[in-house]
């Protein structure tokens, strides 16, 4: 009897402390109940806060991105990846422009960077058509006159019809001038400057010209040395002039060809955003081929008439830098001067 009182009194403390455990679990449940309900609004604001904490650390590493843009721009125009480069500056401009970063006064420096950057890329890009255009890359057909270097109508034709794509391929970008003219001339659209872009070209046209000339005086001259150095001969200053007049023509024959094909790729293209619902027009062009051969033309006859051309054949022209023949190839008026009289009447007609 005893045996059964003290294992009944061990079962009794037992359900007494397993009641108190339970009662206790209860409780614990019955608080984290009350702690659910009571608190979900905060817990609501927390999950507001790590998603705005979430999105302002996106926007602070793409700020990192679009600091890097220069070192960007430098390896891509080192490249001549000039449509990769303007992509790239778009739309870190458009990021970094976005109306809700407005009122972030300490993206101002960088919003002038970008500014900076981009009038440097549409400089750079200008320079490049400057080169193709006036036939200062290597890349460009330099011709020399002779009737089996045509002009490049099929291979204008080609380029166009070309698939135009930046890629790792073997070669130069230039090696296809004329498809590289047209990537430099979406890089502008891409960059929204196209028309600023063809006045710039516009307004260089005389002096990239008068370049041009100065070229091939200068390599006539070395071409032709040996003749140049025989003093009096007709025969040979007739040659000289000729092949003088063969080249320079060639020359600007190729460069009008250039201008066309800008103007023409720039008129079907046009800036990108410009062509909307509202407005399905296409931006004007700064200039046109004939401005182009107007400032060809003019800078010829300054030429002819500042130093080849007798002054009886310059009608009404200056005469201040004195009669006769100019010393530009060392030639002898008797020689040259009525096949340089012909010339100079023919391209002022």
């Amino acid at each position: 009897f005893n045996d059964s009182i003290l294992t009944f009194s061990g079962l009794q403390e037992r359900i007494q402390d397993a009641s108190g455990s339970v009662n206790s679990v209860k409780g614990g449940l019955q608080r984290v109940r009350r702690m659910i309900l009571e608190e979900r609004g905060s817990l609501d604001q927390l999950y507001a806060k790590s998603t705005q904490l979430g999105a302002i650390v996106a926007i602070l590493k793409r700020l990192e991105e679009a600091k890097r843009i220069r070192e960007e721009l430098a390896t891509y125009t080192k490249e001549k990846r000039f449509l990769t480069a303007a992509g790239k500056l778009v739309e870190d401009m458009q990021f970094v422009f976005d109306p809700q970063l407005t009122p972030i006064e300490a993206l101002s420096g960088l919003r002038q960077q970008l500014e900076s950057d981009k009038a440097e890329l549409l400089q750079r890009i200008i320079d490049e058509l400057h080169s193709h255009i006036y036939l200062k890359s290597p890349y460009c057909e330099r011709r020399m006159g002779d009737d089996d270097i045509r002009p490049g109508r099929q291979r204008i034709r080609r380029a166009r019809k070309a698939r135009r794509t930046e890629s790792d391929d073997e070669g130069s970008p230039e090696a296809d001038s004329f498809a590289y003219v047209e990537m430099l001339l979406e890089s502008l659209a891409t960059l929204e400057s196209t028309s600023t872009a063809l006045q710039e070209i516009k307004s260089a046209i005389s002096r990239e010209l008068s370049r041009l000339i100065d070229g091939v005086v200068a390599e006539v001259e070395e071409r032709n040395r040996a003749l140049l150095s025989k003093a009096g001969a007709g025969e040979a200053d007739s040659e000289v002039l000729h092949d003088f007049a063969r080249i320079l023509f060639a020359r600007i024959e190729a460069v009008l060809e250039y201008h066309e094909y800008v103007l023409d790729v720039a008129g079907h293209g046009g800036e990108r955003n410009s062509l909307t619902p509202q407005s399905p027009t296409r931006p004007s062009l700064a200039y046109t081929l004939s401005d182009v051969w107007e400032a060809a033309k003019t800078e010829v006859l300054a030429l002819l008439r500042d130093y080849l051309v007798t002054d009886d054949a310059q009608a009404g022209a200056d005469t201040a830098h004195g009669a006769g023949m100019r010393d530009l190839f060392h030639m002898e008026r008797g020689n040259v001067g009525g096949m340089v009289e012909t010339l100079y009447a023919q391209v002022e007609a």
